[in-house]
Protein backbone atom coordinates (compact mmCIF):
# COMPACT_ATOMS: atom_id res chain seq x y z
CA UNK A 1 0.00 0.00 0.00
CA UNK A 2 2.74 2.66 1.05
CA UNK A 3 4.42 1.66 -2.81
CA UNK A 4 1.13 2.98 -4.43
CA UNK A 5 0.96 6.04 -2.92
CA UNK A 6 4.98 6.74 -3.07
CA UNK A 7 4.57 5.80 -7.01
CA UNK A 8 1.16 8.09 -6.88
CA UNK A 9 2.92 11.29 -5.31
CA UNK A 10 5.94 10.87 -7.45
CA UNK A 11 3.75 10.87 -10.39
CA UNK A 12 2.01 13.92 -9.05
CA UNK A 13 5.01 15.69 -8.75
CA UNK A 14 6.24 14.98 -11.85
CA UNK A 15 3.01 16.05 -13.79
CA UNK A 16 2.67 19.36 -11.47
CA UNK A 17 6.44 20.15 -12.82
CA UNK A 18 6.14 19.70 -16.34
CA UNK A 19 2.95 21.56 -16.24
CA UNK A 20 4.87 24.39 -14.87
CA UNK A 21 8.10 24.52 -16.72
CA UNK A 22 5.62 24.67 -19.81
CA UNK A 23 3.27 27.41 -18.68
CA UNK A 24 6.94 29.20 -17.96
CA UNK A 25 8.23 28.67 -21.60
CA UNK A 26 5.37 29.97 -23.22
CA UNK A 27 6.39 32.80 -26.54
CA UNK A 28 3.82 35.24 -27.93
CA UNK A 29 4.82 37.84 -30.25
CA UNK A 30 3.70 41.65 -30.32
CA UNK A 31 3.21 44.12 -32.93
CA UNK A 32 4.09 47.49 -32.62
CA UNK A 33 3.89 50.68 -34.02
CA UNK A 34 5.96 53.58 -33.99
CA UNK A 35 4.24 56.79 -32.54
CA UNK A 36 7.21 59.37 -33.07
CA UNK A 37 7.43 59.20 -36.77
CA UNK A 38 4.91 58.82 -39.32
CA UNK A 39 4.31 54.95 -40.30
CA UNK A 40 5.77 53.46 -42.91
CA UNK A 41 3.73 50.24 -43.45
CA UNK A 42 6.07 48.01 -42.42
CA UNK A 43 5.60 45.27 -40.44
CA UNK A 44 7.40 45.12 -37.00
CA UNK A 45 6.96 42.49 -33.99
CA UNK A 46 8.51 41.02 -31.60
CA UNK A 47 8.57 37.42 -29.78
CA UNK A 48 8.50 37.79 -26.09
CA UNK A 49 8.18 35.09 -23.71
CA UNK A 50 5.58 34.90 -20.97
CA UNK A 51 6.50 37.21 -18.26
CA UNK A 52 6.39 39.98 -20.81
CA UNK A 53 2.88 41.74 -21.99
CA UNK A 54 3.11 43.36 -25.23
CA UNK A 55 1.88 46.46 -23.52
CA UNK A 56 4.76 46.90 -21.24
CA UNK A 57 7.00 47.53 -24.48
CA UNK A 58 7.16 51.30 -25.18
CA UNK A 59 11.00 51.81 -26.98
CA UNK A 60 12.73 50.27 -29.52
CA UNK A 61 15.79 51.00 -31.23
CA UNK A 62 18.56 48.44 -33.38
CA UNK A 63 21.96 48.53 -31.57
CA UNK A 64 24.94 48.38 -34.07
CA UNK A 65 28.88 46.85 -32.92
CA UNK A 66 31.48 49.47 -32.68
CA UNK A 67 34.73 49.28 -32.37
CA UNK A 68 36.29 50.27 -29.00
CA UNK A 69 39.62 49.86 -27.46
CA UNK A 70 40.01 46.53 -26.26
CA UNK A 71 37.42 45.11 -28.18
CA UNK A 72 33.41 46.17 -29.70
CA UNK A 73 30.68 47.48 -27.90
CA UNK A 74 27.08 48.38 -28.74
CA UNK A 75 25.54 51.59 -29.58
CA UNK A 76 22.21 52.14 -29.92
CA UNK A 77 20.38 53.77 -33.08
CA UNK A 78 17.38 54.94 -34.29
CA UNK A 79 15.32 54.97 -31.23
CA UNK A 80 11.61 55.29 -31.50
CA UNK A 81 8.47 55.37 -29.23
CA UNK A 82 6.31 52.46 -29.78
CA UNK A 83 2.57 51.31 -28.92
CA UNK A 84 2.82 47.29 -28.74
CA UNK A 85 -0.31 44.65 -28.47
CA UNK A 86 -0.88 40.95 -29.07
CA UNK A 87 0.09 40.10 -32.59
CA UNK A 88 -3.55 37.79 -32.46
CA UNK A 89 -5.59 41.05 -31.81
Amino acid sequence: MKKKVLVGVMGLMALVGMMSMSACSKEHQCKCMMTDVEDDGLLRYFVVDGSIACEDITEMSFEEHVSVEGGTSLRRVEVHKVNCRSYGD
